[in-house]
């Protein structure tokens, strides 16, 4: 016969044994498009057309390029002139978004070092058009 043998109390397969991997709550932000990626430290901006306003959503990396495809075909859809989102806006638009989870959760250092990475490069002033040269 097959004999079960318990597990005792102080067990360490036991999960509450183990060391807690996270020892707060982790707020997680999930890409609106696919549900399967959390974009909480690795968010792409990117926009959708509602009612005919333009409204910016964060995506992952994977939905970003069909997002924004089908932002493209939904602007020429409905007559209306497509441009792509200037740097400078979607790094504001992604401090925007970095602040508000850091704010939500200021333990996590991924998150942390997303807002740092996207303020460093908001700092950098944009480059200047060269001067013609005289031939």
């Amino acid at each position: 016969m097959c004999e079960v043998s318990a597990q005792n109390d102080d067990s360490p397969n036991k999960a509450s044994a183990r060391p807690a991997t996270y020892d707060r709550a982790v707020p997680i932000a999930r890409c609106p498009r696919c549900r399967a990626e959390d974009i909480s430290a690795d968010a792409h901006p990117t926009r959708l057309l509602q009612n005919g306003q333009t409204v910016p959503v964060f995506v992952c990396r994977n939905c970003f390029r069909p997002a924004e495809l089908e932002f493209q075909i939904a602007c020429e859809a409905n007559q209306i002139p497509y441009r792509p989102l200037a740097i400078r806006e979607s790094l504001r638009l992604l401090r925007d978004f970095y602040r508000a989870r850091h704010a939500a959760s200021p333990d996590d250092p991924y998150v942390a070092g997303a807002l740092a990475d996207i303020e460093r490069r908001l700092s950098i002033e944009p480059v200047g058009r060269a001067p013609k040269l005289d031939a």
